[in-house]
């Protein structure tokens, strides 16, 4: 390393800041897992069951570089997250099934997970985790705005 390269994080900080990315992309996971099951609109709730799905694979793959890092993977979401999921269900049992609460809430949500990602790539990581959070910020960041289109449609 010559004395220009900013030094590397150690790896229990490595390992800390992507367990950090896997409970915050569990949160966002089962909140699009719930939001499926609340609402009635097919289309919309094929979206969100996908969304599920690619946000559960981001957390395996985080999860693997947790593991190649020598640490071991969290498994769960955030007490905020858990907190999120309950507000998420009682506003359900309040309003009712209605679309655009439930696609704010989701867009919320989203909207943490790209700050978590962007604290993330602010630290020293290696090269190989910089670039698969990259990837995954730019996925969660395009979902966050296809929230806010469909938003905008539904009012």
């Amino acid at each position: 390393m010559s004395a220009n390269e900013p030094a590397m994080m150690g790896k229990d900080q490595i390992v800390d800041t992507l367990n950090d990315l896997i409970r915050i992309v569990e949160d966002s996971h089962e909140a699009y897992r719930q939001a499926a099951e609340a609402l009635e609109d097919e289309d919309i709730k094929a979206l969100f069951n996908d969304l599920a799905a690619q946000r559960g694979a981001i957390v395996r793959e985080v999860q693997r570089l947790v593991a190649e890092q020598g640490g071991a993977p969290d498994m769960g979401g955030t007490v905020m997250g858990g907190a999120h999921r309950f507000f998420l269900e009682l506003k359900n049992n309040v309003l009712g099934h209605d679309r655009e609460a439930i696609l704010a809430e989701v867009q919320r949500g989203e909207g943490e997970c790209v700050r978590a990602y962007e604290e993330a790539l602010a630290k020293e990581l290696p090269l190989p985790i910089t670039a698969v959070a990259i990837q995954h910020l730019d996925r969660i960041r395009a979902d966050r705005d296809r929230m806010t289109l469909l938003r905008g449609a539904a009012a």
